[in-house]
């Protein structure tokens, strides 16, 4: 079994070793994308022709893909066979099927068939089971796992040189940030950003500020952004917006409380070391400085605890688990919420 970045690896230094089968799995779909997509590549260049995709659910006849693979003896070309098993469940049928393909397709090298199965995350039992190990001694397990939230601009740096631009620190720290971890919406904004700027342009956090992430998105940052800096109007302006647009409440209130949560621990942190010092800490890049330092001399430490445990207390109104309140009562309780922390 290897990481999906091992393979992405393999398949740029044209290394990669032909299997009769591969798993391709996990958490994160933009590495299970590119492994996949570098795969048929580089089979096609090899002379590999794709032909039907099955889709495994709890009726499929495995029957009809043992059928598929016996009968390439039949034929002179070279084949892959598509399997996408979202849930990773191939049953008593698929594991016998699994597992005969590996005995049997193991002897034949160069494979004149080759199958490559799709799943999404599998768990510790799945990953331990029998057709998996089928798997492992005759084909390769590509594992997609996600990215860690503080490798992620780093990751978002990397990614951006594939496609000829540069991000400087903070603009990375800040799409990694918008984008939320989604790998999937990170790779668009940065081809976007490759086909706006000419190759070897470095984009900066002003640039990921202004054109990254749809128009919902940038209004929700825009309004931290009016929030923090105290202009009280504008920010409930935003909020009222955000709110005919479609954009949820808990949505709403997962910014807030997150701003409010840095925001306090920031108070606590200044008190004995230097606000420099803290921003660092906290990576709170000096493109959002001037917002928050507005925020921290609006309100004292117990002010911002005091903030977060109304914003607690809307989650839990939000959730049910204090009598619920009519979707116009949580509105309001966010609005005075925005409008304590811009007052």
């Amino acid at each position: 079994m290897i990481l999906a970045s091992a393979f992405l690896n393999q398949l740029k230094q044209n290394s990669v070793e032909l299997k009769p089968i591969y798993l391709f799995y996990g958490e994160e779909p933009l590495f299970l994308r590119d492994c996949t997509d570098g795969l048929r590549r580089h089979l096609q260049a090899q002379g590999y022709l794709f032909g039907d995709r099955y889709e495994i659910d709890s009726g499929f006849d495995w029957q009809s893909l043992q059928m598929e693979t016996q009968a390439g003896s039949l034929f002179s070309e070279q084949r892959v066979v598509m399997v996408s098993m979202p849930k990773g469940s191939p049953g008593t049928e698929g594991t016998k099927f699994i597992q005969a393909w590996c005995n049997q397709a193991a002897a034949a090298l160069p494979p004149e068939v080759i199958v490559m199965i799709e799943c999404e995350k599998l768990d510790s039992r799945q990953v331990k089971s029998k057709w998996v190990a089928s798997i492992e001694s005759a084909g390769l397990v590509v594992q997609g796992k996600p990215v860690p939230t503080q490798a992620l601009p780093g990751w978002c740096q990397q990614k951006a040189g594939e496609y000829g631009i540069q991000l400087d620190n903070e603009a990375a720290a800040l799409l990694a940030e918008r984008v939320e971890g989604n790998l999937l919406a990170a790779d668009q904004e940065l081809i976007k950003l490759s086909l706006l700027y000419p190759q070897g342009s470095v984009i900066s956090a002003q640039i990921i500020a202004e054109s990254v992430v749809d128009q919902a998105h940038y209004q929700l940052f825009a309004l931290a952004t009016e929030m923090l800096l105290g202009n009280r109007k504008q920010a409930q302006q935003m909020l009222n917006r955000l709110r005919q647009e479609g954009l949820e409440a808990p949505v709403i209130l997962w910014l807030l409380a997150k701003e409010i949560r840095t925001l306090a621990e920031l108070a606590q942190m200044t008190q004995s070391m230097p606000q420099a010092q803290a921003f660092k800490q906290l990576r709170i890049w000096s493109s959002r400085q001037n917002e928050v330092r507005a925020a921290l001399q609006r309100h004292n430490p117990q002010a911002w605890q005091e903030l977060l445990k109304e914003a607690l207390q809307i989650d839990r109104l939000i959730k049910g688990i204090q009598p619920k309140l009519s979707d116009e009562e949580i509105w309001l309780g966010l609005s005075a919420l925005v409008g304590k922390v811009a007052a």
